[in-house]
């Protein structure tokens, strides 16, 4: 039943639904495909208190919840359960909240205060410095689950008793109701952003059913879901694969439905809480956009670099994260690994195809892409200017090489002579032998071939001639 899913997310790509259990005190998350892998996250009891809401940051690897219980919070953790904490709020207030939203760019973390008389936008700096609040003027502001648009630099809301969708800017300012169209609104709690479809969509408690509109208003309809809705709380967009994800507090669990109607399933979420469900988040092992690239000189000894390239950053907006949290590097020649070569740079002493590979990390998953143009690294070989001494016959090559290496001089008519290591100028002595030798001694001159032969590290010879004549003063 879930070849649709399947397909859509990708074969490679992973990925982990967390939500808020309101009745058991718990966050907890499930791997999307993946039988029976669901489980709490290990935090620790006092940072969660009765759960209302989650969001990601996925770069940082951080996992955040909304607690209504002890007079409202925000609580955070390592996505690995590690740590945990509540964030600094100060200068904010908690009246019955509802629903959690991040901007990681923007530095905020928001939440909706719906309790008659003290209604607002909550929101605190994720640097931990306070917060503050939001009191949009323009709009109904009820808040009961909230999302940021950052792109568009928005916020939109539900409003539960007066069955409206609003937004405002990050600010406050130019705020609106939602011209919803014909779209179903009926007892809204939860909104969610699909930037790429230019679409806002919320969860209809009292309704049984889901709600989408233009995020300029307008266009409203009801996404044909094809299977039972029971008092959904919270919704998550995957933008790729065009998948819903809410909380069911009518069904207790996690549901997961297709915007083209078909092939959806209940997750699997193995020993994972689901006691008053709600408020999903997505996270999505790294998508690669562009691929990572070699730049540098093409001679040995250059310093060559490897752009980790781009990847797919989170829409914060559908709840829909996927930025990387971390890189690593491998470089390889002529297409196999060089040992230890794991950074992004690397200096190329041997000849060859050098290529590289970075993969790119969060909790859900990692992604691996090769550079599709790889650099060679050519040697060169060169002659300097040649001296000669009259009194012994002899003459100095002086001969200019890239990257490091081994030389050979021999020829016809040349005395042979090794250098097993070279860098840079190497100098090098031709003495005649044979019968250029004799001829030297004879008439006091003599033309030899010499041959150069330069083998660099990790590479094969390469030869050069050159013809010298050797003169030697006669004995008086």
């Amino acid at each position: 039943m879930l070849a649709c899913l399947c397909v859509a997310a990708s074969a490679s790509a992973r990925i982990v639904v967390f939500w808020s259990n309101l009745g058991a005190s718990k966050i907890s998350s499930a791997p999307l495909i993946e039988e029976g892998n669901g489980a709490d996250v290990p935090i620790a009891s006092p940072y969660v208190d009765e759960p209302y809401g989650t969001a990601i940051d996925a770069a940082v690897g951080r996992l955040y919840w909304l607690n209504r219980g002890g007079g409202g919070s925000i609580g955070y953790a390592n996505l690995d359960g590690s740590g945990g904490g509540l964030l600094n709020t100060t200068g904010a207030s908690f009246n019955n909240p509802v629903g959690l939203a991040i901007d990681p760019a923007g530095g905020r973390i928001y939440w909706g205060n719906p309790e008659t008389g003290q209604e607002s936008i909550g929101y605190a700096n994720l640097n931990g410095s306070g917060g503050g609040l939001l009191k949009p003027v323009g709009a109904t502001l009820e808040p009961t689950g909230l999302a940021v648009d950052p792109v568009a630099g928005r916020i939109y809301w539900a409003n539960y008793k007066a069955d409206k969708i609003s937004y405002t800017n990050l600010d406050g300012t130019n705020a609106h109701d939602l011209d919803a169209g014909s779209a179903p609104i009926d007892g809204p709690e939860g909104v969610a952003v699909d930037a790429s479809k230019g679409r806002v969509y919320w969860a209809n408690f009292a309704g049984n059913s889901f709600g989408y509109a233009s995020v300029n208003g307008g266009g409203g309809g009801e996404p044909n879901l094809n299977l039972a809705v029971s008092q959904p709380v919270g919704v998550a967009i995957d933008p790729l694969s065009q998948v819903l994800y809410w909380g069911s507090e009518g069904f207790e669990r996690i549901q997961v439905g297709n915007l083209a109607g078909c092939c959806t399933t209940p997750l699997s979420t193995g020993s994972a809480s689901q006691s008053i469900p709600s408020y999903p988040a997505i996270l999505r092992s790294p998508l690669m956009v562009q691929f990572p690239s070699v730049q540098g000189q093409h001679k040995p000894g250059s310093t060559l670099s490897c752009t980790p390239g781009q990847w797919a950053g989170d829409q914060v907006g559908s709840f829909y994260y996927r930025a990387p949290q971390s890189f690593s590097y491998q470089w390889y020649r002529n297409g196999k690994a060089e040992a230890g070569a794991t950074s992004s740079s690397l200096t190329a002493n041997k000849v060859g195809i050098y290529g590289c590979g970075v993969t790119a990390t969060n909790y859900a998953g990692s992604d691996t892409e090769f550079s599709p143009a790889d650099v060679s690294v050519n040697a060169t070989v060169g002659f300097k200017k040649v001296t000669f001494n009259r009194k012994k016959g002899t003459a100095t090559l002086r001969v200019a090489v890239t990257g490091t290496g081994r030389i050979d001089l021999y020829g016809n008519g040349v005395a042979n002579v090794s250098r097993k290591k070279a860098s840079g100028t190497a100098k090098l002595v031709v003495r005649a032998s044979g019968k250029a030798r004799i001829k030297l001694a004879q008439t006091g001159w003599a033309k030899v071939k010499a041959r150069i032969a330069y083998t660099p590290e990790g590479g094969k010879a390469i030869e050069r001639l050159k013809k010298v004549v050797l003169k030697k003063r006669p004995r008086r």
